[in-house]
């Protein structure tokens, strides 16, 4: 077997920041979409109904197709496969950016999110695979900090541009970066080993459908519990238990699951997990408070995000420095408490709390999942087997999204519900029932939630319902602090029980 060519020099520079960029290229064009949904809308003329629909699209494309990616980036080259993809990314891009309807713009979504799961789930993998070990761990924290600084760029730029001359130019943002990234990845990084495993086509199926109905179960969520919600999310559990069957019988699985016999990999997963799951809730909460309590801007919000979000970068460069003095442990469990304390200081907002006070709470919450994020990539893929880079990759990015998305679907319910029970004393009498003022909480940005009230008692819901949103709010922080709590023990257990598991066979 060929030995892996290595990266330093500018080369290595280049390296991490086309793989960053490429990263942040994906997250940064699903918020330039979900910002500026209302102006797609409009401009395309599609229903309520279908908005949802294309907001999804490519969310759901990408959970789909995020393992296979990785499988595909392990059997055919990483480098391969990522150029792919950000080829894609351009091509589609640029469609949906001059799509003349709905049907062109969803076609265009659906393969720009298989675009970005090879983006996303392959950029660490490269990044693992081609700098050398004792060098790996700082890349790796390198890399997670550029990914948090470039996220800045496209949705800031893009919805600037949506704003002030048109959705189509917002949409142009991901193919000119595309482009970027595919320059620099063929100009300076290098290919990796491939392996000779056939491909598991079943495996594959299974996990894509698995992912799909719990993604897209979790969207539907958020407008409350009801069949739409509940079979797709049991259809993906059905999935994902036919899948793992599977696994376990595969002669070459498309997830080899004896990764998870690692206590230290599942230790880094949960933590994981719990980060996205808070991280999901967390920004639901802000912009509830913001929006609707405060009425503040969407623009005011995204301000906020940004200097939180450079912060996040500096936090996971630390971590990385941390970590190498102190343990992976350790800093996975010092980003889990600074999670927990930013949620208990959120109890003290209040509906005349500084600007600057929150911005600064926003971006401790931001910076613990920061701290989290560079011990755990270190880890999950310093635990796998050498020739499952491009799959153990996927696997975090999968659990990153899912959860993510888990987050922002069970504390928006929990919100209206919890919102509901309070207000319904102070509703009586109104003529408006607490199900109507739980709609326009809900609401899109096209408020069609509260399309059953007039404007003026819309307004009214809103500015009397201060109090119970607070109270809601309150209630909601004080079960995601849990959250990461519960995480730290199970941490803690597995990685005390990883001192006395024998190694993996494979590891690097």
């Amino acid at each position: 077997m060929r030995q892996q060519a290595q990266v330093t020099g500018l080369a290595a520079i280049m390296t991490t920041v086309a793989m960053s960029l490429g990263s942040a290229v994906a997250v940064g064009d699903l918020r330039i979409l979900a910002a500026n949904i209302s102006l797609v809308r409009n401009g395309l003329q599609f229903s309520p109904g279908t908005t949802i629909f294309v907001s999804s699209l490519a969310t759901l494309t990408l959970a789909a197709s995020v393992l296979g990616a990785g499988v595909l980036g392990d059997k055919y080259g990483m480098k391969r496969m990522f150029v792919a993809g950000a080829c894609s990314a351009v091509v589609f891009g640029l469609i949906g950016a001059a799509a003349p309807n709905v049907a062109v713009l969803m076609i265009a979504r659906a393969c720009i999110g298989v675009a970005f799961a090879f983006l996303t789930g392959l950029s660490l993998a490269i990044m693992n695979a081609v700098f050398p070990s004792e060098r790996r761990a700082a890349a790796i924290a390198w890399y997670l900090a550029a990914v948090y600084a470039f996220g800045v760029v496209p949705a800031t730029v893009g919805s600037l541009l949506a704003e002030h001359i048109g959705w189509r130019s917002g949409f142009l943002v991901t193919p000119v970066l595309a482009i970027l990234v595919l320059v620099i990845t063929l100009r300076y990084v290098p290919e990796t080993r491939r392996s000779h495993r056939r491909t598991d086509i079943p495996g594959l199926l299974l996990v894509a459908t698995a992912l799909i109905g719990v993604t897209y179960g979790i969207s539907v969520l958020q407008n409350g519990m009801n069949l739409a919600a509940v079979v797709p999310i049991l259809t993906g559990v059905l999935a994902a238990a036919a899948f793992i069957w599977w696994e376990l019988r595969c002669d070459d699985p498309a997830l080899d699951l004896r990764i998870f016999r690692s206590p230290r990999f599942n230790a880094v997963v949960t933590a994981g997990a719990a980060n996205n799951l808070v991280q999901g809730g967390s920004m639901i909460m802000v912009t509830f408070y913001l929006i609707l309590i405060r009425d503040q801007s969407t623009w005011a919000f995204a301000l906020l995000l940004i200097p939180a979000t450079l912060l996040s970068a500096l936090a996971a460069l630390g971590a990385g420095r941390a970590a190498a003095r102190f343990g992976n442990c350790a800093v996975v469990v010092a980003g889990l408490s600074v999670l927990a304390v930013s949620l208990l200081v959120r109890l003290s907002f209040r509906i005349d709390t500084p600007i600057l006070v929150v911005g600064a709470v926003i971006a401790l919450t931001t910076v613990g999942g920061a701290i989290v994020q560079t011990p755990q990539a270190t880890v999950m893929m310093s635990s796998a087997p050498t020739n499952l880079g491009g799959v153990v990759s996927a696997v975090k990015a999968s659990v990153g999204g899912t959860f993510y998305g888990l987050g922002s679907a069970l504390f928006s319910m929990f919100g209206i519900l919890f919102f509901i029970r309070d207000a319904e004393p102070k509703l009586a009498g109104t003529g408006i029932s607490a199900r109507q003022a739980g709609d326009i909480l809900g609401a899109t940005g096209d408020a069609t939630g509260g399309a059953t009230l007039d404007p003026e008692r819309t307004a009214w819901v809103i500015s009397e319902a201060t109090s119970s949103m607070l109270n809601s709010a309150y209630a909601l922080n004080l079960i995601m602090t849990v959250i990461p709590l519960a995480a730290i023990s199970v941490v803690l257990l597995l990685f005390r029980r990883d001192r006395d598991a024998p190694p993996l066979s494979g590891r690097p």
